[in-house]
């Protein structure tokens, strides 16, 4: 970043902890640094239209690579002080950043109506479950919402996970609820959970009055292309709604005593829901319908967050209370910023 440099990481930290716009982060880091600023003016700040011409010229390739580089350096922390778990359930699941701009925008999807929009940039993430240490290990933007994207980011997802860590279980949601990405998962040899849309043949397997539904289950897709699935499909009440059920397929050998322990398990997962909203404690806003900018300021917040939770796991010894006893708000008071140069 040349002699901007210290201004870059400036406005970074500004933009990722107060979630402004590089413009308004920009006005004020030149006041607060005692420089003359029109804060009147509608033309683009200076030093906000630097760092976003050095964003937009960034290849993914090398905003990846950064990211990478940061949970080396983190792994790497957490292995010499004996604090990583032998072994740890993940999840993996889809974060949504809506966006407001033409539909045919590089990397917008079109997806259900939330804010406002159907569009949206989408990242497939993958986080460890373990209270405590909910690291996201690897982060892989969406350029499709069919199976076929969702499978080889599945793939992808574990094969560097694995590379960090030795994994238990994998829990998917229902957005994940495909056969061709179940089928995967059979290729890569792993115990999975995966939350389930019921057919009329599941439902059909729920007797009158029973709690618990453990039975085998064939997924299929006859239409092109085809593929099928031998699962164990178990289903247990939900939690609040009477007379309803949740619904899962696995690849465990599970025993009808087993199938609450299970769906209690899952429900853990629901922590990557947690780490979404502390994530988004780092992510700062933008209009820019640049996908590289899109992607760095998605995965600085991610490093913010990782390191949050490292912060987090060194001054408790690796045991994390349920209320991290640093808050993200003060962890921003003292982070220094990686050098992202």
């Amino acid at each position: 970043m040349g002699a901007t440099q210290e201004s870059f990481k400036k406005l970074l930290s500004r933009v990722a902890f107060e979630q402004e716009f590089a413009n308004t982060a920009g006005k004020t880091c030149q006041l607060n640094n005692g420089e003359p600023v029109d804060v009147t003016s509608t033309a683009r700040n200076g030093l906000a239209k630097s760092l976003l011409y050095h964003l937009r010229n960034l290849e993914a390739d090398a905003i990846d690579d950064q990211f990478d580089g940061v949970r080396d350096d983190l792994f790497e922390i957490l292995r010499k002080q004996r604090l990583l778990p032998n072994c740890v359930d993940v999840a993996i699941d889809l974060h949504q950043w809506r966006f407001y701009g033409g539909a045919d925008t590089d990397h917008v999807l079109i997806t259900y109506p939330d804010q406002g929009t159907t569009r949206t940039y989408c990242f497939a993430t993958i986080c460890i479950v373990a209270p405590g240490t909910r690291f996201t290990l690897d982060v892989l933007a969406l350029k499709a919402n069919g199976f076929r994207a969702k499978r080889e980011a599945v793939r992808l997802l574990l094969e560097t996970a694995q590379e960090y860590v030795s994994i238990r279980h994998v829990y998917l949601d229902r957005g994940f609820y495909q056969v061709h990405v179940v089928a995967e998962l059979e290729q890569l040899d792993v115990d999975y959970i995966v939350r389930a849309r019921p057919s009329k043949g599941m439902k059909a397997r729920l007797s009158a009055g029973a709690e618990t539904v453990v039975d085998e289950y064939l997924m299929q897709r006859k239409r092109e292309p085809t593929a099928s699935v031998a699962v164990t499909v178990f289903a247990v009440p939900h939690r609040s709604t009477e007379d309803e059920h949740v619904w899962f397929v696995t690849n465990l050998d599970l025993e009808p005593e087993a199938a609450r322990a299970y769906a209690t398990a899952f429900r853990r997962r629901w922590g990557i829901e947690t780490s979404y909203r502390q994530i988004g404690d780092f992510l700062p806003r933008t209009s820019s319908p640049t996908f590289s900018v899109r992607l760095f300021y998605f995965l600085f917040a991610v490093s913010m967050y990782n390191l949050w939770i490292l912060a987090n796991v060194l001054v408790s010894a690796g045991a994390v209370p349920e209320k991290p006893p640093i808050s993200t708000r003060v962890f921003r008071e003292f982070v220094s910023v990686t050098d992202y140069g």
